[in-house]
């Protein structure tokens, strides 16, 4: 996969010098002519590498470095001058330059330092990414030990030995990427990328780009070269969330792609090597999207080489108590404090609701219990409502929804632990003693919490 290399000098000569000698390399280049467009540059395609002068009009070479560090501080840093000392070398390196290069500049030095630079920013991605797979291994598992899931946890080992290309079908909230990374994670390909694009989530006129990648000029506003999802995931695995989103045109490109295991860039005839594992994915039955259109015949055979069924909640919900624990305690990490803890009650309640959203309704579900009631059993009788009626649901999905996402999580949680007690308060006609032992809360610390927010009781009417 060919890296992506920024060149950053406020002479064109160098410039435009530094890109022939970098793409005769197989490296894929965009250039600024100064560091605020660098800056701007790399905040919308990161480089793998970037080689800056430290003399420029505007904010200069270490500004700059500064800035981009700020953005991504992995990002190795190599810079050039013909007029430095000592010191301002010296001052480079100890702020995060990866080199430091005097000009007139040598092709065969740059060359190395620049091979160096990206080996080292691949250890340190490859270490990366054990860190992640670790945590994938502990928090992105298909839980539970119902028959359903046991079938597909054998099915997902044993096509993951394989190369094929897979297609995943479930409800939205199954687990349906959580399946596509475990497949990843145990095949022969798990060193390489995993790369995920939720097709639905990109501009049909943006796809190809996405996919594919681009060359610079290739069309209005491409100004500089990005590779594609595929070659990306060279080596590795691409998972294509919700198929049908793709276009019919897109899907008969991605067809070619996996027979041939080539990608052309958009501008660019000649291939690139692509050898890139597919898993489709659904939330739809193949068969009304192939009698609507919506899918091609020839790309969903093509796909469809080994599919795998997730069940809904509701088929395996008996495996609700172990998921509600292993959610619990990722809330708990996530968000600080002891897990959230439900009664036999509050559990016979989730078990007979209907989970809509499935195991993504149910994370959220948590998440709000731990929230509203930090450190608490929760009974059914204070456990946040359950109902799919679209009103109650609007109401529960708030957390999600609501302007809280536009205060601190502090305020945010004021703002939650105010409207509770208000709730349980009016609920108990402002009984204190009454309501403290409702949400087990001592009554001081009730009285307390009812000064801190400012509630105040109606005035009685005669």
């Amino acid at each position: 996969m060919s890296a992506q290399i920024m060149v950053v000098d406020d002479e064109q000569a160098i410039r435009e010098s530094l890109q022939g000698l970098f793409e005769d390399e197989g490296y894929l280049v965009s250039c600024a002519p100064s560091g605020e467009e660098a800056v701007a540059r790399f905040r919308k395609q990161p480089a793998d590498c970037i080689l800056l002068d430290i003399w420029m009009p505007g904010i200069d070479g270490l500004e700059t470095m500064n800035r981009i560090l700020q953005i991504d501080d992995s990002v190795p840093i190599i810079m050039m001058s013909g007029h430095a000392t000592i010191d301002t070398a010296v001052r480079a390196t100890r702020q995060g330059a990866f080199d430091f290069i005097e000009k007139p500049l040598s092709s065969d030095r740059l060359l190395i330092v620049l091979r160096n630079a990206l080996e080292k920013r691949k250890l340190k991605q490859e270490n990366v990414g054990l860190k992640q797979d670790i945590q994938q291994q502990t928090r992105h598992q298909l839980v539970g030990q119902s028959h359903a899931i046991k079938e597909a946890k054998k099915l997902i080992k044993r096509v993951a030995a394989t190369d094929a290309a897979v297609l995943i079908l479930g409800e939205h909230g199954t687990g349906k990427a959580v399946a596509a990374q475990q497949i990843h994670l145990q095949s022969k390909r798990s060193d390489a990328a995993f790369i995920e694009l939720n097709t639905a989530s990109i501009p049909e006129a943006q796809m190809d780009s996405e996919l594919f990648g681009h060359e610079k000029g290739a069309f209005p506003g491409a100004l500089h070269a990005q590779r594609g999802r595929f070659e990306a995931a060279n080596e590795g695995t691409l998972f294509l969330d919700e198929i049908s989103e793709l276009s019919l045109g897109i899907q008969a490109k991605t067809l070619k792609t996996m027979q041939e295991k080539k990608i052309r860039r958009l501008g660019n005839p000649k291939p690139v090597m692509a050898n890139t594992r597919i898993i489709g994915a659904s939330s739809h039955e193949p068969d009304k999207l192939l009698s609507e259109g919506k899918l091609r015949e020839d790309f969903y055979y093509r796909l469809n080489v080994v599919t795998i069924h997730l069940p809904s909640l509701r088929d395996r919900i008996e495996d609700l108590p172990i998921l509600v624990e292993t959610l619990a305690t990722e809330q708990a990490q996530l968000l600080g404090g002891d897990p959230v803890r439900f009664s036999q009650s509050a559990m016979t309640c989730m078990q007979t609701y209907p989970w809509a959203g499935n195991v993504r309704e149910l994370r959220n579900h948590i998440e709000r219990c731990h929230i509203l009631q930090p450190g608490v059993e929760i009974t059914s009788e204070i456990m946040p409502s359950l109902d799919s009626s679209p009103a109650t649901t609007q109401q529960n999905t708030s957390l999600h929804n609501s302007s809280a996402f536009t205060r601190s999580y502090h305020n945010a949680r004021e703002a939650f632990e105010r409207s509770y007690l208000l709730h349980y308060l009016e609920q108990n006609e402002w009984n204190v003693s009454r309501t403290a032992t409702e949400i087990g809360m001592e009554r001081s610390q009730l009285h307390r919490k009812i000064k801190t927010f400012g509630l105040n009781a109606p005035e009685k009417t005669q």
